[in-house]
């Protein structure tokens, strides 16, 4: 069973789990008196008409003050996205809407990112697998080489995360995500810790391929050399934190390990066919949300926040 404790208890929060890149569900993080399609229509009233943000593959990347009087961010969470310990990027706050049904299907994110995941409305429910006892994932990529992988000796938490909750995932868990609510509103903050992470397999692997990615750079694909330039927001400056351990023979030896892994593209497809339908599912229902709030003046009742 999932750890959970108060999200006012800071000191228990740091020491425990937040240092220890270990999850847990704070509870009582939020309580908001505005429904769903309240929250829903604000929110989207303020990204039609916020220049600053993007809709990504399944999200909205947002800056801060786009949640003011809306959700706000929460003490704990204010208290580490700082610059001094944490590379942040100018949106660091990525805003979900799901429909009842919805599957986000097993990867782990890329960026090496710490997540701080909100249930404002609705509910979800997770399965996280541990970095230390990984899936295989297709080459250079977080997504996993089959649909429903076998959990068995796998380190893993089932749990359902409430309206109000808020689930602290460290970098490199694994995770597979089911909306369960009609309207499932999850408001994420996301950074990378200057610190080094946590000795894993996981961990591993994603240092060594940046390493090879900034060695490449010059012949990589436009994708691949936007993530490397991109990366954790600032680009070489958290590459170079996350590879300065990596030995060439080890970078080298990555390349040999993910070329193995090209045959299982094939065995892969099923599960990158799902994510697909889940992208563009999502993408039609974000587009519908924001053509339904055109025009909209974005104000709700503010919640309270419990520090």
């Amino acid at each position: 069973m999932i750890p959970r404790i108060a999200a006012s208890d800071h000191e228990q929060f740091l020491s425990k789990y937040y240092h220890a890149e270990q999850p847990v569900v704070l509870t009582e993080a939020v309580d908001s008196f505005a429904t769903a399609g309240e929250v829903c229509r604000k929110l989207n009233a303020r990204i039609n008409n916020d220049n600053t943000a993007s809709q990504r593959l399944l999200w909205y990347d947002v800056r801060r003050n786009l949640l003011d009087q809306i959700c706000g961010t929460p003490e704990i969470v204010d208290h580490v996205m700082n610059p001094d310990g944490a590379f942040l990027r100018d949106n660091c706050v990525r805003i979900w809407f799901n429909p009842a049904g919805h599957v986000t299907p097993w990867h782990y994110d890329g960026h090496s990112l710490h997540v701080f995941n909100l249930q404002f409305k609705g509910k979800k429910r997770w399965t996280i697998v541990a970095p230390e006892t990984p899936f295989l994932c297709t080459p250079f990529s977080h997504t996993t080489v089959r649909k429903r992988p076998s959990i068995r000796g796998k380190r893993t938490f089932t749990f359902d995360l409430d309206e109000g909750e808020m689930l602290f995932l460290p970098r490199y868990w694994f995770h597979y995500v089911e909306s369960v609510d009609d309207m499932n509103i999850n408001v994420n903050w996301v950074l990378m810790p200057k610190v080094h992470a946590a000795p894993s397999v996981t961990a591993r692997r994603e240092a060594e391929m940046m390493w090879l990615k900034a060695r490449l750079d010059p012949v990589l694909p436009a994708n691949a050399k936007k993530t490397l330039h991109n990366y954790a927001g600032v680009g070489k400056p958290a590459v170079d934190n996350l590879t300065e351990h990596v030995s060439t023979t080890a970078g080298v030896m990555r390349l040999g390990k993910e070329l193995v892994r090209v045959p299982f593209w094939l065995i892969a497809l099923p599960a990158h066919v799902a994510k697909l339908r889940a992208l563009l599912r999502t993408k039609r229902e974000l587009s519908r949300l924001r053509s339904n709030t055109e025009g909209e003046v974005a104000a709700v009742e503010q919640p309270q926040l419990v520090n």
